[in-house]
C-alpha cells in the first residue's frame, strides 16, 4: 500500500513539536531554539512534498529564531531579530526559486523593508542612508523580478534516448 507524503505532514510536525517541547523540560534552549525547531517542522516536510504554504511559516520562524538566537552577542535586538525575519522572508523566494524554478516575488518586498531597517539601525549613517537609499531597493525588486521572468522562460532540456 503506497503512502501519500501529504498525509504524513501533520504527524511529522506533532512529532517534531512534541520532541521540541520536550527537550525543552530538560534543558534550557530558550525561545530561539524552540522557534528555529519549529521552523524545522515546516521546512522539512516542505522537502518532502514541495508545498509553498508549508515554506513560508518554516522560513519565517526560522528566520525570528536565528534573529533571536544572536540578540546576546550585539547590545540592541530590534536588529538582529529585524535582520533574522528579513532574512526569513528572503529565504521563502530564494528556496522556492532554487527548488521549482520560479517563485513568488512578494517575500522580497517585507525581507527587504526589515533587512535594510535593520542595517540601517545599525550603520551610525544608517538613518540617511535609508532615507536617501530606498530607491535602490526598487531597483533590487525589479531585477529580481526580470531575474525570475528570464528563469521562467528558458526552454527546459528533456531527457529522454
Amino acid at each position: 500500500m503506497a503512502t501519500n507524503s501529504r498525509h504524513l505532514i501533520p504527524g511529522l510536525i506533532l512529532i517534531a513539536l512534541g520532541i521540541a517541547l520536550l527537550l525543552g523540560q530538560y534543558f534550557e534552549f530558550g525561545p530561539s531554539l524552540f522557534l528555529v525547531l519549529l521552523g524545522l517542522a515546516f521546512l522539512i516536510p516542505y522537502a518532502l512534498t514541495h508545498s509553498y504554504g508549508l515554506l513560508i511559516p518554516g522560513c519565517i520562524l526560522t528566520g525570528i529564531g536565528i534573529g533571536l538566537a544572536f540578540e546576546r552577542a550585539v547590545a540592541r535586538p530590534d536588529i538582529t531579530v529585524s535582520l533574522g525575519l528579513g532574512l526569513g522572508f528572503i529565504a521563502i523566494f530564494v528556496i522556492q526559486l532554487i527548488v521549482q524554478r520560479a517563485s513568488h516575488w512578494w517575500p522580497l518586498v517585507p525581507g527587504g523593508i526589515l533587512v535594510l531597517a535593520g542595517i540601517a539601525e545599525m550603520l551610525p549613517e544608517g538613518q540617511l542612508l535609508f532615507e536617501r537609499g530606498w530607491p535602490l531597493f526598487l531597483i533590487v525588486i525589479g531585477l529580481a523580478i526580470l531575474a525570475g521572468q528570464v528563469i521562467s522562460s528558458r526552454p527546459r532540456k528533456e531527457s529522454g534516448a
